[in-house]
Parts: C-alpha cells; structure tokens; sequence
C-alpha cells in the first residue's frame, strides 16, 4: 500500500546542540556526512540481537582506527564509543569525530611502542599521532573527542574551534538546512547534496539489463538477425529517465530509528512540490514492477520482494519519502539471503 500525505508537514527530530556544535569539527564543504549515536543505539534490542563491533572492522575510512582505539585503550562502539561523526569530499579528504571516554595516556604508550606512527608536536602542548603507512592523524581534542583525518590540514583547522565557533559543516547554510530536515536524528543519518553521489543511488533501482536477449538451448540467439543488428536504446532511454529523476533532487538522506524493529526512512528533498510528487511516482513504479515482475515467475516472492511490500511513500511538501519497518524475523531474511 503506498500513503501519499500531499500537504502535510513533515515533523522531524530536532537537531541536538551538543550534535550541531560536533559539526563545526567536520570539513566545510562534504560530499558526504554521516552520524551515528552507539550509546542510544546500544540500549534497544535490535542492536543487542544484531550490531556488533565486526560490522564496522572492515570499513575502509575508520575500521582500522577504531581497532586502534579498542587495542590502545579498550573502548568499542560496543562500550566506551558514545558517538561517531564522519564525513569526506571529492579530493579526497575524510574527517572524522569519535566521542567518549578516552584514556590519553595509554594510548600515547601505545602509539610510542609501534614504529608505524609517529608524534607531531604543536604549540599548547597539542600532540597529533600519524600512521605512516595510512597517512592517517588524530588527536585528543579533550578528554571525551577525538579528532582525526587523512589530511592533516583538516586536522590543525580543528585546533580552534569552540563550542560557540562557527566553523566546518556550520559555515554550509545549505547542508544545515537539509541535515535539519532530516526525519530521525537519534540514532543513525547520513545525507549527501552531490548529485553523482544521488546519481549512484538511483541507478541501483534502474535494472539496465533487464532487456537482454533471450538464448536459445545450446548458447545461440534466439532473436532474427535483423533484430541483432538493430542498436538496443534499452540503457539509453532508462538513463534520460534516471536523469529526469535525480537532477530535481537537492539531497538524499536516510535515516535509522532503532527500537525491536528498525525503521528506515530514505528521504529525497526535491526542488518543489511538483517534483518530490514526480518522483514519489516513478518510485511507485519501479516498486510496482519489481513486485509484479516476481508474480510472473509463479514462485513465492523473494526475501527482498517481501520487504519491498513494506515500503510506503509519502510526500511532505518538496519532500519525498520512502519508509521501511523491518521486523526481527525481516533482519533474519536479510542476513541468511546475504541481501545486504
């Protein structure tokens, strides 16, 4: 069923203070932002039942520093990890912010022991750690922040920010406009404006070969020959209509509210009411057509087709959203089908 809510006012949490101050801390001008809030997220049963320290090992940007921190000092996003800012751009640059309680001094014994890092030392007794082999720096910011990036400029621009510094993200008057609207704050969001990065989201709902030729027993095609020698303008036509899509969309944001279920909210903010009810339209389609295209194989409907049913639309003046709630039997599927 797909709830269109023409008109309404979207009602989103209200951004934290002590969050939006954490933003002067990022870069001025991300491709990229994402927050999460493990001490929240760690008190409801989804995350007992289903998170854990292994899902973020791996993770390119920060994986590796947040195995640092656990060896140096003990703390995980399973304890001791209260909340996680990060951000990157296109040159190339991350930015990342961890709060919690941090022991300063066992990781400098730590960083002293291993000849992979190295000090850089600032006037105020200010001590920036290097990984040589990553060119990745941090520094305790205070006893609760750790600041850290790939790009060590980035780093000495948070040297002087301030609770009351208008700096980083905060300088960005459109980005804070969209993270604001941002449906739920609590737990986890993510939000980009750059439209190749809205771009790759979108072309993973277009199927561009969903119009392949058909193979005959044996490997030969099946098709007359005339048909084989006409240009297939299949991928040409899906990619205008993709671009018709995403060039009205200013953002694409999800967010996570986690409780026994999890609920997920992709949400587009579009350039006017007209195009978020455009595109809440052809959403409904391509949702439509996944759901229809499993009815024709006279099977029962995939994992993935199961969970697809549970998504409603709903339009909120120039926003779009898609809603999701997942039960645990819904995250089981998902784990065992390797959907994600």
């Amino acid at each position: 069923m797909f709830i269109v809510n023409c008109s309404k006012k979207l009602d989103p949490d209200p951004l934290p203070l002590k969050v939006k101050q954490n933003l002067a801390l990022l870069q001025s001008d991300p491709q990229f932002v994402m927050y999460f809030n493990f001490k929240k997220m760690r008190d409801t049963d989804f995350w007992n039942k289903f998170i854990s320290d292994s899902l973020f090992n791996s993770e390119r940007n920060f994986g590796s520093f947040l195995n640092l921190l656990k060896q140096a000092t003990g703390v995980s996003i399973t304890s001791g990890i209260d909340e996680l800012y990060f951000s990157n751009s296109w040159i190339g640059d991350n930015a990342l912010v961890i709060k919690g309680t941090f022991d300063k001094k066992r990781v400098n014994d730590y960083v002293a022991g291993d000849t992979l890092y190295t000090r850089i030392e600032y006037p105020g007794g200010v001590t920036v750690y290097k990984q040589l082999e990553t060119n990745f720096n941090f520094y305790f910011k205070d006893d609760f922040t750790v600041c850290a990036s790939n790009y060590l400029k980035q780093i000495e621009k948070t040297f002087s920010v301030t609770d009351t510094s208008n700096a980083g993200l905060l300088t960005d008057a459109d980005a804070m406009k969209e993270i604001e609207r941002i449906k739920y704050k609590e737990n986890l969001w993510m939000i980009s404006d750059q439209k190749l990065f809205i771009r790759g989201i979108f072309e993973n709902f277009s199927d561009m070969n969903k119009f392949k030729k058909n193979k005959s027993p044996g490997g030969s095609d099946s098709t007359h020959s005339e048909e084989r020698m006409m240009p297939d303008t299949t991928q040409s036509e899906d990619q205008n209509e993709l671009y018709t899509v995403y060039k009205k969309i200013k953002s694409v944001s999800f967010s996570l509210k986690m409780t026994d279920q999890l609920e997920i909210v992709m949400q587009n903010e579009c350039e006017d009411e007209n195009s978020a009810v455009e595109l809440k339209n052809r959403m409904e389609a391509v949702i439509a057509l996944a759901k229809l295209s499993s009815t024709f194989t006279g099977k029962s409907p995939s994992p993935i087709i199961r969970l697809i049913d549970k998504v409603e639309t709903s339009v909120y003046d120039n926003t779009t959203l898609l809603d999701a709630k997942l039960s645990e039997k819904d995250i089981e599927q998902i784990r065992l089908q390797k959907l994600f």
